[in-house]
């Protein structure tokens, strides 16, 4: 893409930069602050930040659709209908409890925890690492791990993702029962594991390709998919895994928590 629309708030800048605070992404905020993505520039409201529309220009689209999930799901059209009454839950609601800017879930962006009790499961998981190059094809740690670990993108201790979890419960409780809560959650859990299943299948076929020189690596990477490299993929396979990883397993675990059964069966 043209470096000028990279930069800036415009572009990629304009989600990947929220809340960066640094004096060089101040210097380039010409258009605006890191901020401004929630609350606009010339009024800066902590009232209209607090509203799910402020979400929407981020979370929407090919590659995270939860503006589509919520909005379409029963505690969206409550909120549209009624209005923001507090009846019905809104992206601010759940992702930010407690006031602050802390959104982050029990199972993150990428729907992955270490370490994994169930063994079955565990199995897929360490699989899908493969794929992303947070462990090597022989199973041992890469450097990607630190950059898990660095961007928290995925919960590394049991304690750290029950912690969100109970949080997480605790705010459904105030309209539900918690019994109920713990309940759709883990249905939603049990989502991950199925998606993760079909995921890792497809990750073991493409890897076996490689394994048989029918897909050669490139020069000084490892003969495994990989599944960063995103649209940049050079076959139409590997192009069909990364569709597979981040449009279809996402929308199968996200659309499961946003509670629509829609995005999680067809989309």
């Amino acid at each position: 893409q043209p470096h000028a629309y990279i930069q800036g708030m415009k572009g990629c800048g304009g989600c990947h930069k929220v809340g960066i605070r640094d004096e060089k992404s101040r210097a380039e905020g010409q258009y605006g602050s890191p901020c401004n993505s929630c609350h606009t520039r010339h009024k800066f409201s902590k009232a209209e930040a607090k509203k799910p529309e402020a979400c929407r220009t981020c979370h929407m689209g090919f590659d995270h659709p939860q503006w589509e999930m919520w909005s379409n799901s029963k505690h969206g059209s409550i909120y549209q209908m009624e209005g923001d009454t507090g009846r019905a839950p809104t992206c601010q609601t759940c992702h930010m409890g407690d006031g602050d800017h802390n959104v982050m879930t029990s199972w993150g962006f990428l729907a992955l925890r270490l370490p994994e009790e169930d063994a079955e499961w565990m199995g897929y998981r360490v699989t899908i690492l493969k794929g992303l190059g947070v462990l090597d094809p022989a199973g041992k740690p890469t450097a990607r791990l630190d950059l898990v670990k660095a961007g928290k993108v995925a919960r590394l201790s049991k304690e750290e993702w029950q912690a969100s979890r109970d949080k997480m419960v605790g705010i459904c409780s105030k309209c539900h029962s918690a019994t109920y809560a713990k309940t759709q959650l883990g249905n939603a859990d049990q989502m991950i594991k199925e998606a993760d299943k079909l995921t890792a299948e497809a990750i073991t076929i493409v890897a076996g390709l490689y394994e048989k020189g029918v897909i050669k690596p490139q020069k000084g990477q490892p003969a495994y998919p990989d599944l960063l490299t995103f649209y940049d993929t050079r076959t139409p396979i590997e192009q069909t895994l990364y569709v597979m990883f981040l449009e279809h397993r996402m929308r199968a675990f996200q659309g499961a928590f946003h509670m629509n059964p829609d995005y999680v069966t067809w989309y």
